[in-house]
């Protein structure tokens, strides 16, 4: 394909207290291996307090193709990660949305493999992270991350789309306006969810890619309790998925109660045969998942099972506790606004 036929592609990043991470990422857009000509990458600055605003500067004066927007207000309801990437979009003209966080880092096939993937009907793509790190608790976030992202591609495959995420996806220009914009579809601190949920309603397809060439790095929370904020985070927007993935997913989460209702009202032997049925299962499908991937299966796939019983558990529990969802330094009452 020569130059002049190729779409025009947009990158909208919201950053916040990102000054550890951010130049890593600018550095993975602009080594793209799509002709930059036909790049635009748009980061919003909301309201950091550390460098991440003069970080940001110096990348857009050093490239023509970077700009940079101070966000200080707000957009009719929206709050955070949501506002941010609507005031993004609206400066933006690519024929494509591409989004990710500040803290990605992307494969230089990124933008050239997501885009073989839409047609005329498809309005949005979700591509796949890994959690990146040499830590036991990373590579446990990292099967748990994979383990649920490969499910969900599983799901889309056979016409059941769950969600998109909002740290490696793209969308059609044609689709996210048709939504109305962020501005114009209920807040939601799963924004991700939210708008993928609206574009599906406007009558445009979804689609996974699930392969090494989309693939994002993301760093693992050091602390659980980072973990627990983020998990709280996630639950919330679980909540909103159709009845029956809420069921499926409260029982998985809740395994571990379960287990020992087992326990007491059939034996340990039952209970046990269950638990080890499900251990070995997800060892295989981490293995398929994590080999489709091309990443290299871990100690995290081997043990992944017995630790995420427990921390479902307590992520459970934690999400019914009376306490906001802090995200990036901020505090929400309210998952979602109507």
């Amino acid at each position: 394909m020569d130059l002049n036929s190729l779409p025009f592609v947009s990158i909208l990043i919201a950053a916040r207290n990102e000054e550890a991470n951010i130049s890593a990422c600018l550095n993975a857009l602009i080594n793209q291996d799509y002709p930059n000509e036909k790049i635009e990458i748009w980061v919003g600055n909301d309201q950091s307090e550390d460098g991440t605003a003069i970080i940001i500067k110096s990348f857009a004066q050093a490239y023509p193709n970077i700009h940079a927007l101070e966000i200080e207000g707000s957009l009719k309801h929206l709050r955070g990660k949501a506002n941010v990437l609507a005031q993004l979009a609206k400066k933006a003209k690519g024929d494509y949305l591409f989004i990710t966080d500040a803290d990605v880092i992307v494969e230089p096939t990124w933008i050239t493999s997501m885009l073989t993937y839409f047609t005329s009907s498809v309005g949005v793509i979700t591509g796949v992270t890994a959690v990146e790190g040499k830590s036991l608790f990373a590579k446990l976030q990292n099967a748990e991350w994979l383990y649920y992202t490969a499910h969900g591609h599983n799901h889309a495959q056979s016409g059941r789309p769950v969600t998109a995420m909002g740290n490696n996806m793209a969308v059609s220009r044609e689709a996210y306006f048709k939504t109305g914009g962020y501005e114009n579809i209920p807040f939601s601190i799963t924004e991700d969810y939210e708008l993928f949920r609206n574009i599906l309603k406007n009558g445009f397809i979804f689609k996974t890619a699930f392969e090494r060439n989309v693939l994002g790095y993301t760093k693992p929370h050091t602390s659980f309790k980072g973990l627990l904020h983020q998990r709280k985070r996630w639950f919330t927007g679980a909540f909103q998925l159709p009845v029956g993935l809420v069921i499926g997913l409260v029982g998985l989460w809740a395994f571990l109660p379960i287990l020992l209702l087992i326990v007491y009202f059939f034996g340990w032997k039952i209970a046990t045969g269950i638990f080890f049925l499900k251990w070995i299962t997800d060892i295989f499908f981490l293995f398929r998942s994590y080999k489709q991937l091309q990443l290299q299966a871990d100690i995290g796939v081997w043990v992944y099972t017995p630790v995420s019983a427990i921390w479902n558990t307590i992520f459970l529990f934690y999400q019914f506790l009376p306490i906001p969802v802090q995200w990036k330094g901020r505090k929400y009452l309210k998952a979602s606004v109507s």
